[in-house]
């Protein structure tokens, strides 16, 4: 007997606009599996974990890698010049990532100075004969929040973020007094600085114009931020989140930025659910503002772990459209498609309705993973049907034979 377990429905309308990602990669991460194999401490240097990574990259239409590589640059500099190399060749800009938190400390700013003269100047100039193997930009993770100070008052919150853009300007005058006045610097922020103290804001702005004046002061330092929203968990939420940068005085790039913990005990139960919001945040934002992804273990560690989810039957209204379509994973199709994952011993039954009246349920396909024990991913283009169409999955447990 067929024991019905699960009846969801994932729909990927189609993308209008080109896909410009960027992604964090970080030398370690922790999953809840443990340390993941995908941080670069691992990757790079190991020529098939690279290709498998770049080959990642690419089908997912990251365009930009935030790499943290320690003092590799240094020690290890053919290395990550012919890492770089691979990005280049692939389309994918490689931009430094440097991180911290103690920019109201003298001595710490000037040990952050020194590894941007090593890792990025003098690294850069060794290899000005090969601007493949050079870093296209500097990305800066510098995260005054995380300090201790920062829970002592809103005025000492204001002064922590003069002390960071006199660090961004710092840098800034580093590079170009070094003949890099042409290299981008992006920088995260996290949403919730640009709120007013009247709005609940926890800065202690005297004001909108001092706000925006500490905005665009920063602007003169970097060319772009990526806006950190990792509690949002809705378009509108995370438009919100971000409208100040990306319409207020900050003169340059402002990017959202989203985490894709997709299992469950997260914000996402599975990466599914994450696609889906970033696919209806790209159909509108991108390629202007979307999206940075933070980070990709994270990412790697959501696909692998996703599986049949348990719940109810879900009906999502749908607008089709025949215009050429990229998947939530970065490939291209045309048309509107479905996407879901398979697991060996179950059957899936893909249904569809253009009214939900109980009777008019329509079966349009049915599948079963190929390998035993295996698992694999589906996409079933889906046929227009007017101006809206209903689509659920029925998944089942396959009989033994």
């Amino acid at each position: 007997m067929l024991r019905p377990l699960i009846a969801l429905l994932l729909l990927v309308t189609p993308m209008h606009a080109a896909l410009d990602r960027g992604v964090w990669f970080w030398g370690n991460t922790t999953t809840p599996a443990g340390p993941s194999p995908y941080g670069s401490s691992v990757v790079v240097g190991d020529a098939a974990a690279e290709d498998e990574t770049i080959s990642f990259f690419t089908s997912h239409a990251v365009k930009r890698v935030y790499g943290s590589y320690q003092n590799r640059p240094v020690s290890e500099p053919t290395v990550i010049a012919d890492w770089n190399l691979k990005l280049n060749d692939a389309g994918v800009q490689s931009q430094l990532l440097l991180s911290g938190y103690e920019v109201n400390d003298p001595v710490w700013v000037a040990d952050l100075l020194d590894k941007v003269q090593d890792r990025f100047i003098d690294f850069n100039d060794s290899y000005a004969a090969t601007p493949g193997k050079q870093f296209d930009a500097l990305h800066l993770d510098l995260e005054p929040q995380g300090l201790s100070d920062w829970d002592i008052s809103s005025a000492t919150r204001r002064a922590l973020l003069d002390d960071l853009a006199d660090t961004y300007t710092a840098i800034r005058t580093l590079l170009d007094d070094n003949g890099y006045a042409s290299i981008p610097i992006y920088a995260d922020i996290p949403f919730f600085w640009d709120k007013l103290p009247a709005d609940g804001g926890s800065v202690a702005w005297a004001d909108a114009a001092d706000r925006d004046t500490w905005f665009a002061a920063i602007g003169a330092s970097l060319t772009g931020v990526s806006v950190m929203t990792f509690s949002k968990d809705n378009v509108p939420a995370l438009e919100d989140a971000t409208l100040y940068e990306r319409t207020g005085s900050f003169p340059g790039f402002a990017r959202i930025a989203i985490q894709p913990k997709g299992w469950p005990g997260e914000m996402w139960p599975s990466i599914l659910h994450f696609y889906a919001v970033l696919n209806e945040l790209e159909l509108t934002h991108a390629p202007d503002y979307a999206t940075d992804i933070e980070n990709y273990a994270f990412w790697r560690y959501s696909i692998a772990t996703i599986g049949p989810v348990i719940g109810s039957a879900v009906e999502i209204d749908i607008e089709l459209s025949d215009d050429p379509g990229v998947t939530p994973i970065g490939d291209l199709d045309v048309g509107p498609v479905i996407i879901f994952p398979g697991e060996a011993g179950y059957t899936y039954s893909l249904k569809s309705t253009a009214s939900l009246e109980p009777d008019d349920w329509r079966s349009e396909t049915s599948h079963q993973v190929d390998a035993e024990g295996g698992f694999q991913w589906f996409r079933i283009p889906v046929p227009p049907r007017g101006p809206r169409s209903f689509y659920r999955l029925e998944v089942e447990l396959t009989p033994a034979e």
